[in-house]
């Protein structure tokens, strides 16, 4: 099973992402239905472990909170974008979760990331696609702000691929504590 970890997103703000949408050749927009906030990525795991890494993550005693989706950026820096995104404003909350959740599983095997956690949501993923033209999409969107989006649980989704793009199915929902 290909596993992650992510925060889901209210129907209203995955609305509002999908109505930026528009015509840029080599770039491939995600369907609405899909936007959330990775926190962890756990890739290919053994169905055995699913029991466990639920239960772990089942120990999480963390409150609700709210984020600000407020800019956009790509992957990776300074060379051909490969994915377009948006990202949220600074929150202590977000990384401070995201911490719980990366010591739990890598309390039972999971390899611990190698890289600094920047939280986004992916919008789109680039084939060929000119970086002007990200660029330019990116600045006519710089005043974009989606405030005050309430974050009251995570999920963990299995994501299956087809080669129209990835299903994810939501495995268990993991409710965060009333603030």
């Amino acid at each position: 099973m290909r596993l992650f970890i992510a925060i889901p997103l209210p129907k209203s703000v995955k609305r509002c992402l999908s109505e930026l949408e528009q015509p840029i050749e080599g770039v491939r927009w995600q369907k609405g239905g899909q936007y959330h906030l990775t926190l962890k990525f756990l890739g290919n795991t053994d169905e055995g472990k699913v029991e466990l890494l639920q239960q772990k993550l089942s120990e999480i005693d963390f409150s609700a909170f709210s984020i600000s989706i407020n800019r956009f950026g790509y992957f990776p820096q300074g060379r051909h974008p490969k994915v377009l995104w948006v990202g949220i404003k600074e929150s202590k909350k977000v990384v401070d979760l995201y911490d719980c959740i990366e010591d739990k599983c890598v309390s039972i095997g999971f390899e611990a990331d190698n890289h600094s956690f920047q939280p986004h949501i992916t919008l789109a993923r680039t084939k060929g696609a000119r970086k002007r033209d990200v660029l330019s999409f990116i600045n006519e969107h710089k005043q974009f702000c989606i405030p005050n989006i309430a974050v009251n649980d995570f999920v963990l989704y299995e994501s299956r691929l087809h080669p129209n793009g990835a299903k994810h199915i939501r495995l268990k929902t993991f409710p965060l504590k009333d603030s």
